[in-house]
């Protein structure tokens, strides 16, 4: 799986696992993207506030 830095909006976001999430970003290059976020639901997360619709990333 490819790693890529991009900024956009989330339009959606799935719990996957105990830990992680799925989220889908509209960007202004690539469009519409699912990326995950892996270990975005731990308590200790940087990523935990970050993650909510409608917010930039």
């Amino acid at each position: 799986m490819k790693q890529l830095k991009v900024s956009g909006v989330i339009i959606a976001e799935n719990n996957m696992g105990d830990y992680d999430k799925m989220v889908t970003l509209l960007t202004p290059n690539l469009g519409k993207i699912s990326c995950s976020a892996r270990g975005a639901r731990r308590a200790k997360s940087l990523l935990l506030s970050r993650h909510s619709i409608f917010m930039f990333w």
